[in-house]
């Protein structure tokens, strides 16, 4: 089995302007989702993050704060999962539930290891 990370794009905060019962049939939904999966053996680990955060770059000898992207896209979280090629990962993306609402994007990347990083 190889490791994927599972970037969760959204554009800006896509749960505040739903009303608690939306939230919650959201939070059961992906809730069912991430079950399955770790009872499945395949996620590793799984998180939303914070809103805010910084981009960091080098520039002319220096660690600057931006450039940022141009959209309001933001990675809201992430899936850390097994699964025997891409081919199977992304099959595994599709099914989350976050797109039946239609404001999500998933970006699947094979996770890559170096030796005596870890």
């Amino acid at each position: 089995m190889r490791e994927f990370l599972l970037l969760i794009r959204s554009e800006e905060s896509p749960k505040a302007n739903l009303s608690p019962e939306q939230m919650q049939q959201h939070i059961e939904k992906v809730g069912g989702y991430l079950q399955r999966l770790t009872e499945e053996g395949r996620m590793k680990s799984a998180q939303p993050l914070e809103m805010e955060g910084t981009m960091l770059s080098y520039q002319n000898g220096q660690i600057i704060d931006g450039p940022y992207n141009e959209t309001k896209e933001i990675i809201s979280g992430y899936y850390h999962l097994l699964a025997k090629d891409m081919e199977e990962a992304v099959s595994i993306a599709k099914q989350d539930p976050r797109f039946e609402e239609g404001i999500w994007r998933v970006e699947v990347r094979p996770i890559k290891y170096v030796e005596g990083i870890n």
